[in-house]
């Protein structure tokens, strides 16, 4: 029952949002005028208020009640705080354009004077009843919070309860007991309802009816169900594509509710046909449909977010035995809520005693738990399909398709642990007696899942349906922006319904929406919905349009000017650094913010800018400077901080550089400017080789010189001017050393013309017979006619001694 009234609660909540306040104060406002009727009575609704605050004797209900009627002096008193605003702001103008006041000692024409003490004081007139109105309101919101304070500490006060433990044997035998009493009071009752005529005489004709819709019913649901769902099936997977295809899905999952209804109907319709309703159970009966659509939705629910056998359909990657499980999983907690249903029912028709209460509620919530652990781990296996999944076809034409995948992994695992969590609570909670506390830990949470699963299923059937309208595959990805728009709208139509699962009252939820949509008072800014909706719209659009137009320079206007790759992406970069700023401030206008607040806040924050920020602050100031001046350039040469490589990204706050082996450095800017950098390409591309070669002692010193001219004269990479030189640098120890050294064309180039260089005087210095030394180092040894006599006595054999005997 309380799914049901989550439901009729949230229908009740979107017709008034769509009004947005009551409709006297919406007609009084369109009429001009304000409703004062309110107004006149909010000193004894006041009263009246505080009274029942400070008693905590009222009902519930009567605070409900209360708090409606101060919601509504609330409304009338902002409205007419709003309408003299209005008034009071043009007279404000008006006395604004006589200029200001003259100072003292000086005097005003009569006119002006006259007119200034004439707005002055209707300026009065109108701020009167807004001040008034103010106190109304400010009182009216004191006493709404404290209502709605008193209602959340009652309803805690009944989760805290405690009853009898189920581990005491007592508890089951007063349970039973009064379980009994319960069953025999069904029995009179029963013949009670027999014996009234209107019942006993059509007997003969609603028996014979019900037994036949009874039977129907089950063989319906149990044997006739199956071959119509499989000859849908059979029929749905036939080959189709695009709206057919989708036709298809939609009509095979709408017959999980169809079906099941259809059999229901028939066994519902046996309670009306019969008229048969003991008092004892009168709540329960009328409660019976609303049974069968929690466990027809829970079937529902788990064909279309399992759907075993169908792989193709299947809204979690599982295997078809995990799908099965997860089904079973799903029908068994539909069938615990219809039993929590009815459990609700008796206790509202009984008046069970508390033993009775843990002994109805104890089974099914051990029940419960244990279906929701298992649901919990089956929903967590979805994770070790998506790693193997990212792991098995993460290539490099499926990058979104890797990257969003753990994203849902990580959400899976937390309502996994959300589950299981609830499950082991709520059997904790039971046992100890806080039986009210346990249904809060658990059937919150089985809602929860199932208005996620619901969610879940409408994101992706809209997702299928735009993608099939715009021609794109089943297996391609939907439009980001459609994507992103489709989650927020379904997040603002289940927030309300979750918050409300979760113990949030309907007068919470409205509560929230009136902040949303009248906007709260932040010194001198004001923030509504409707301001940052506005907000965020022109600033997108200023973001689209400066996208389009730094797109426009960068593939249209700048390559036909003669300025080079690095200039062009300083425009570039400078234009979308503009239009960001515009389209900020823009926004900022449009939406009504105070500029001036901003520019106090941004002030009072400029000293934690300074010292905190300040790393961030110089790089950013210091990437400005490399875009406007250019010391460096994408594409350039440069060597810093040890590091060397070719510069190929200038962002605000840093520069990436890719080294010779292909490796990317993040430079911070402010090194780049305060540093020592080298850049080999900065005003040409040409640069200076030298090549140190050493040839032996006695070589020919104009045929090395020679060879090492035309070796640099015949590369192309070398350039003609200036002409290459070859220099005999000096004496070595094992060598004469010589540098040619040559400008090449491309100073890109180094390392290939060194090595090509290196190859030729080698080889040519080979033909024509010069040696290339070695470092060689002479060893004197002193003593050596000793150290040889020392050698070989060691080396002689040794001669025995004569052994001498001498008599014992």
């Amino acid at each position: 029952m309380k799914f049901l009234k989550c439901i009729l609660l949230v229908l009740a909540l979107s017709i008034t949002f769509s009004g947005g306040m009551p409709a006297g104060t919406l007609l009084a406002q369109e009429a001009g005028q304000v409703p004062a009727e309110p107004l006149a009575r909010s000193a004894e609704l006041f009263s009246r208020a505080a009274t029942a605050l400070e008693e905590r004797s009222v009902s519930p209900k009567t605070l409900d009640q209360l708090r409606s009627q101060l919601v509504e002096v609330r409304d009338a008193s902002a409205a007419v705080i709003d309408h003299g605003n209005i008034r009071a702001s043009a007279l404000q103008a008006q006395l604004n354009s006589l200029g200001a006041p003259p100072a003292d000692g000086q005097k005003e024409a009569e006119e002006v004077a006259a007119r200034r003490l004439e707005l002055t004081n209707a300026l009065a007139t109108a701020n009167a009843p807004v001040r008034v109105a103010g106190e109304i309101n400010n009182q009216a919101i004191f006493y709404i919070r404290q209502v709605d304070r008193q209602l959340r500490a009652r309803q805690l006060s009944t989760l805290l309860d405690r009853y009898p433990s189920p581990l005491a044997p007592s508890t089951w035998a007063a349970g039973f007991q009064e379980i009994g009493e319960f069953i025999k009071r069904f029995e009179r009752g029963v013949q009670n309802e027999l014996a009234r005529p209107s019942v006993s005489k059509k007997l003969h004709e609603t028996v014979p009816l019900s037994l036949g819709l009874a039977i129907f019913g089950i063989l319906f649901l149990t044997v006739l169900q199956h071959p119509i769902s499989r000859a849908l099936k059979l029929y749905c997977e036939k080959p189709a594509t695009g709206a057919k295809a989708l036709m298809l899905a939609v009509l095979y999952n709408a017959s999980f509710i169809v079906l099941p209804t259809i059999g229901a109907v028939a066994l519902v319709s046996i309670f009306p046909i019969l008229d048969i309703y003991p008092n004892s159970v009168r709540t329960a009966v009328i409660a019976v449909p609303v049974m069968a659509l929690v466990m027809i939705i829970a079937n529902w629910l788990g064909h279309t977010i399992f759907a075993p056998g169908q792989d193709r359909w299947r809204l979690l990657e599982l295997g078809d035995r995990e799908a099965k499980l997860g089904l079973r999983l799903c029908q068994g907690l539909g069938v615990f809520m219809a039993l929590e249903v009815a459990v609700e029912a008796f206790e509202l028709d009984n008046a069970f005693g508390t033993a009775a209460i843990s002994v109805l509620s104890a089974p099914p919530i051990a029940m419960a738990a244990a279906l929701l652990w298992s649901l919990a781990s089956v929903i967590r296996s979805n994770k070790s399909v998506e790693s193997n999944a990212v792991e098995s076809e993460q290539t490099a034409e499926e990058p979104e398709e890797a990257s969003v995948k753990p994203q849902e992994s990580g959400f899976l695992l937390f309502l996994s642990l959300l589950m299981k969590t609830s499950a082991v609570l709520a059997v904790c909670v039971t046992l100890v007696g806080y039986v009210q506390l346990a249904r809060v830990a658990i059937l919150p949470v089985i809602m929860t899942v199932a208005e996620l699963g619901f969610g879940f299923m409408l994101y992706h059937l809209i997702l299928v349906v735009v993608k099939t309208a715009i021609g794109k595959r089943e297996d391609e990805p939907a439009p980001v922006l459609v994507a992103f728009g489709l989650i927020c709208f379904l997040t603002l139509i289940f927030a309300p319904l979750i918050a409300m699962t979760w113990g949030a009252r309907g007068t919470d939820i409205v509560e929230v929406w009136y902040l949303l949509t009248n906007g709260v008072q932040l010194g001198d800014i004001h923030l509504s919905l409707d301001s940052f909706i506005v907000l965020v719209a022109i600033f997108g659009i200023g973001v689209v349009v400066t996208r389009w137009l730094q797109n426009l320079l960068k593939a249209t206007v700048l390559p036909q000017t003669r300025m080079d790759s690095g200039a062009q992406n300083a425009v570039v970069t400078g234009t979308g650094y503009v239009g960001l700023t515009l389209a900020a401030l823009i926004a900022i206008s449009t939406a009504g913010l105070n500029l001036s607040s901003l520019a106090v806040v941004a002030g009072a924050l400029s000293v934690g800018i300074g010292f905190g920020l300040q790393t961030i602050v110089s790089n950013f100031v210091s990437g400005i400077i490399l875009l406007i001046e250019r010391p460096i350039k994408e594409g350039d040469w440069i060597e810093v901080s040890g590091q060397s490589g070719y510069v190929r990204k200038i962002s605000v706050r840093s520069t990436r550089i890719e080294t010779f082996d292909r490796h990317d450095v993040i430079i911070p800017n402010s090194e780049l400017i305060a540093g020592t950098v080298k850049n080999m390409t900065l005003t040409s591309k040409s640069g200076r080789l030298i090549l140190p070669v050493g040839v032996a002692y006695g070589s020919d010193l104009e045929k090395v010189k020679s060879i090492l001219f035309d070796a640099a004269r015949g590369h192309s990479t070398i350039a003609r001017y200036p002409t290459p030189q070859v220099l005999f640098i000096g004496l070595g120890d094992s060598s004469l050393n010589f540098e040619l050294r040559c400008f090449l064309k491309d100073i890109g180039n180094v390392m290939i013309t060194k090595s090509d260089l290196y190859f030729t005087v080698y080889n040519e210095l080979g033909k024509a017979g010069i040696e290339i030394p070695f470092p060689q180092r002479d060893l004197h040894f002193k003593d050596i006619d000793r150290l040889a006599a020392a050698l070989e006595r060691r080396q002689a054999p040794e001669v025995p001694q004569p052994v001498e005997n001498k008599p014992s």
